[in-house]
């Protein structure tokens, strides 16, 4: 599986609250002597990594983004509560006592300062992973709107040639604009978000996914046969099982392109 940038952010987010929830709990060094030291942390860290992940995974998208504010708060609430009381029953059971700032204390007494913390560190987590989404969706959005240029400008090359027997297109790759005899591309083959054109002699990529690239082309000069293939229709020579055959290579013919490739070869038949 491809890591993306957006899934690097999100382990740098969590790594950062995990660090802001140790930097903050600092005080449970103070207690090493009582022993159990690494079991105490450790709860603790999945206790609050999880309520964090709760909050914004499930309870922001299913009720505070869709309107339900009552609903959201009030689970919001009782999941603190949940937390808070988790983790003082399992320092009661390791210790015999509720671990904070002072050494022995008891559920109540230290349940105020326990809400206030944690509610302070799910707001903090809800900040920045909003902070980091905005950074992600802005760079996104940018990549984007570039693309969106790239073939605004193909688009635009094409109209200015006419429509109407044209017999070659202008395609950008790299910072240069190459011209294209129609009548020489075999196929073309999709990659996410870039195309390679196949001519007899030479490949040509381009940015711009396989849709958009039956588009750019001429109605009909092409024919879509897999997920990842366009080929030019006048280039089939034959078509064997799951293969259609063009002069110097075969492609695969994906299951739901069958029936339509069918069609086209019916429609040509005397």
């Amino acid at each position: 599986m491809k890591i993306t940038r957006r899934n690097w952010m999100e382990l740098a987010f969590w790594v950062i609250v995990t660090l802001i929830f140790l930097y903050e709990r600092r005080y449970l060094a103070q207690k090493i002597g009582l022993g159990h030291f690494v079991e105490c942390v450790t709860v603790r860290l999945l206790l609050i990594v999880t309520l964090a992940y709760w909050n914004l995974k499930v309870l922001i998208p299913r009720f505070f983004e869709t309107g339900k504010y009552v609903q959201y708060f009030n689970l919001l609430l009782l999941s603190l509560g949940l937390y808070i009381t988790l983790q003082s029953w399992y320092d009661m059971y390791l210790y015999g006592f509720v671990i904070g700032i002072e050494r022995d204390q008891h559920f109540w007494s230290v349940a105020p300062y326990n809400i206030v913390v944690t509610a302070w560190y799910v707001g903090l987590t809800v900040a920045l992973h909003r902070a980091i989404e905005w950074y992600v969706q802005s760079e996104e959005l940018a990549k984007l709107y570039e693309e969106n240029k790239v073939l605004k400008e193909q688009a635009e090359l094409l109209s200015s040639q006419g429509s109407e027997n044209q017999t070659a297109v202008f395609l950008k790759t790299g910072t240069k604009q190459v011209k294209v005899e129609l009548d020489n591309i075999t196929h073309i083959q999709g990659l996410k978000d870039y195309s390679i054109i196949y001519t007899a002699d030479d490949r040509i990529v381009v940015r711009g996914n396989l849709k958009q690239m039956e588009q750019f082309f001429p109605e009909g000069q092409f024919l879509r046969v897999h997920k990842s293939y366009l080929v030019a229709s006048d280039k089939i020579e034959a078509i064997d099982k799951n293969q259609v055959l063009l002069e110097q290579v075969s492609l695969p013919v994906g299951r739901s392109y069958k029936a339509h490739l069918e069609r086209f070869i019916n429609s040509h038949q005397e």
